[in-house]
């Protein structure tokens, strides 16, 4: 039981006095006279004496007692089972708002979106906070983003900093900012603790409902915290919505003034099949460059359509796939950023250079690369130079997109840090080994210190001499995507090359043994950026010898933002026949090389929410770079368009942790879309896109079963337009009030009292 307003009720006691002292004001004491005529009327009062003061008593009584009961209507007397009120009202109380502001918060019933609409909730929640108490803001997605993160008694400032809330485009875990909200409340001293989360009820929000459920149950129950949990539902149910759930480029290298191939996945998150469903595919602000419809898209399905565009100049160009507009506007296009190609330089490096052109390492290599006359050359889209392993050391490698080593027998030091830079930055590796190739020298450097190699170079087996003895690649069963291409069986088979001399490829495993001592905190920095090994091909059925069988050709793997790529034989003829197969050998080279242009590309599109890593040149170093964020959905929130693009941010270009290489770092990056990144001294501007977490769109809500569990520990509310939570929320602080039956009751004694001092004063 709790007094909502307890003053009222010390005055009711105190007023209980005033008919007790009318009553003994009452009783008069008269003079006696002996007079002989009053001897009869002296014996009818003592006959009736006794039944006056009887009469008398219980008319005081219900006097008092109406008087008491009015007091405590007016007190405002309920039931609570929380914390005890205050002498004079209720108890201060620390608040924490958890507002949901991931991406399915934009989801519409038309008017208004569920964002907004939990924002209006909790401003009717604001005023039902008692005198003296404070509140915390968190907005919550995957992250617990504390925008208030000590209660504060300002709650001015608890309503603006909701207003000025905008939602983000990242995915949910609500258990990361129900703990926070949690911890914030640990140590409080206000006498009530109380979260609100605000929230939408989708179901894979709830991903660890287990340990939500736990948290609140110990929260709750937990002597030194006793919270009380708010869980408020916002939004109607939604049962239809389709998404651009991936966008990705099928091209390899974006070649400028190329027909270029995408593939955009389009999904039906909805319970009834999709008809005729538009996409559209543009380049940067250009109209549609190209459209398809999807004739049925089933529930809960996908499907990828190819779409195709042009790059029109060299340089960073956003593309974008799009669907029409649904409740869900989130997810109704998704962009990505490419890099348009003028011309791709290739730097090869032959092991053989004391022969004649023809009989060095790299001549099919270069043929391949350049398929035009002599005179053609410097025009054509692929540029590239040759040199030897002696010209290494002074190379400039970032001035090449490819590096390809043919048969290189070592490499110094400074080389091999060179490389390391350049593959940190972006660039890309292939290694083809030969008869000069020195394993050891490889497997010691390049794989245990350095870590370039995807796999070591283990016993050399087959004879190049012999013709009819040799190994083929695989047939079938292909799964990197460079080898995608033979998926159809139109573009031949890479089993017709032959192969009568490899290296037997080893998966690295990049375990550093800590008795060995050449292994310092170098080669660990260069094992943290290596990638997983991946089979890029494998060795089929050999003939005349078995011992390649089903063993690795071809592997990669990703160092730093770059690739590398390294081959089990040579890219000459000595070793294998497959250069002089071009109908497997130009593919095979081209998609690797567009591998590690892709993978260049790579870094230009994250997950909403990470962070945006770009290694500029060295003479960037200690400048500063201005980034520019997507411009904010909510349309209209705001008054006029220079509000609805947020202010750039600045990040300074430091040297890596490593110390080896210029880097800015961008971590604010919880909007979809594309980000403009202007360099200092440069006029280009480098564009990145965040991509949303395409789960997302999953409207599905949380089940019943659910609900019942957190039901149990919190007190679960099904918010709606037009609904008020003041009266809500008061009921549920303070309990059921009793005034009403309290004052019915006052008012039954005064017409008791009435109705008895009638009866009693009649004669009798």
């Amino acid at each position: 039981m709790t007094l909502l307003n307890p003053l009222l009720l010390y005055f009711g006691l105190v007023s209980i006095s005033v008919p007790i002292i009318i009553h003994l004001l009452n009783r008069r004491r008269f003079e006696r006279v002996v007079w002989a005529a009053m001897r009869f009327v002296q014996l009818a009062v003592q006959q009736n004496q006794r039944r006056i003061q009887v009469q008398d008593m219980l008319l005081l009584l219900l006097r008092c007692l109406m008087l008491l009961v009015l007091a405590m209507a007016l007190s405002r007397i309920a039931c609570r089972s929380g914390a005890s009120a205050g002498l004079l009202g209720q108890s201060s109380v620390s608040a924490v708002f958890v507002l949901d502001n991931s991406y399915s918060m934009s989801c519409t019933d038309g008017v208004r979106s569920r964002f907004d609409q939990a924002k209006d909730a909790i401003v009717q929640v604001i005023p039902t906070l008692p005198s003296g108490s404070s509140a915390a803001v968190i907005l919550a997605s995957d992250i617990a983003n504390a925008v208030i993160p000590e209660p504060t008694s300002d709650l001015n400032l608890v309503r603006r900093v909701v207003h000025e809330a905008r939602l983000s485009d990242r995915g949910t875990n609500l258990f990361v900012s129900l703990r926070a909200a949690v911890e914030i409340l640990k140590g409080r001293a206000a006498a009530g603790r109380e979260i609100y989360l605000f929230t939408d009820g989708q179901n894979c929000a709830w991903k660890q409902l287990d340990e939500c459920r736990a948290l609140l149950e110990q929260a709750r129950t937990d002597p030194a915290l006793l919270v009380r949990v708010h869980l408020v539902f916002v939004g109607a149910h939604e049962d239809q919505n389709l998404g651009v759930s991936a966008l990705r480029s099928a091209s390899g290298m974006a070649a400028v003034n190329w027909p270029l191939r995408y593939e955009v996945e389009v999904t039906n998150y909805g319970k009834e099949d999709a008809h005729d469903v538009p996409v559209s595919l543009k380049v940067d602000d250009e109209a549609a460059s190209d459209q398809t419809i999807i004739d049925t898209l089933p529930a809960n399905s996908a499907k990828t359509v190819a779409l195709f565009a042009k790059l029109h100049s060299d340089g960073f160009h956003s593309v974008t796939a799009s669907i029409p507009a649904d409740h869900l506007p989130a997810d109704d296009q998704r962009t990505i950023v490419v890099r348009g190609i003028n011309q791709v330089r290739i730097l090869l490096v032959s092991g053989e250079t004391n022969q004649s052109p023809r009989d060095w390492s790299t001549f099919f290599l270069k043929h391949i690369l350049q398929p035009v006359p002599l005179a053609e050359q410097d025009q054509y889209w692929i540029k590239v130079t040759t040199i030897s392993p002696a010209e290494l050391e002074d190379q400039k490698f970032d001035s090449f997109d490819c590096v390809i080593m043919a048969d290189v027998a070592d490499f110094t030091v400074p080389t091999l840090d060179s490389l390391a830079a350049y593959l940190t930055r972006g660039g890309g590796l292939m290694i083809f080994p030969g008869a000069h190739t020195q394993p050891n020298f490889y497997n010691a450097l390049l794989l245990n210190t350095y870590h370039f190699l995807p796999a070591s170079l283990g016993e050399v087996h087959g004879d190049a001499s012999k013709n009819d003895v040799f190994f083929s690649l695989q047939n079938k069963n292909f799964e990197h995507p460079i080898a995608s291409i033979w998926f159809d069986a139109a573009a031949g088979s890479p089993a017709a090359a032959h192969f009568y001399r490899a290296f037997t490829l080893i998966p690295a495993q990049d375990a550093l043994k800590p008795s060995d001592k050449l292994k310092t905190d170098k080669a660990l920095a260069y094992a943290a950026r290596a990638g997983a090994p991946r089979v890029v091909l494998r060795y089929g059925k050999g003939t005349g010898d078995a011992s390649m069988d089903n063993r690795p050709a071809v592997m990669e793997r990703t160092w730093g933002q770059g690739r590398v790529i390294l081959f089990s034989s040579s890219a000459d003829s000595r070793w294998t026949d497959l250069p002089a197969r071009p109908g497997v050998f130009a593919p095979l080279v081209y998609r690797s090389i567009g591998a590690i242009v892709a993978r260049q590309d790579e870094a230009l599109n994250i997950r909403v929410g990470e962070k945006f890593i770009y290694h500029p040149d060295v003479s960037l170093l200690d400048k500063y770079v201005l980034i520019s964020k997507p411009p904010l959905r909510q349309a209209y929130d705001f008054k006029d368009a220079a509000a609805k693009n947020p202010a750039p941010d600045s990040r300074k270009i430091d040297l890596s942790k490593e110390g080896d290489a210029p880097v800015f770092i961008y971590d604010q990056t919880d909007q979809a879309g594309v980000y403009t990144c202007k360099l200092p001294d440069t006029s280009a501007p480098i564009l990145f896109a965040a991509q949303p977490d395409s789960d997302e769109s999953s409207l599905e809500d949380i089940g019943v079963l659910q609900l019942e569990v957190l039901g149990r520990v919190a007190d679960v509310v099904k918010w709606s337009p037009g609904m008020s939570m003041e009266d809500k929320i008061e009921k549920e602080r303070t309990g059921a009030e009793l005034w009403l039956p309290l004052a019915v009751l006052a008012l039954f004694l005064a017409l008791t009292e009435t109705a008895m001092a009638d009866w009693f004063s009649r004669s009798k």
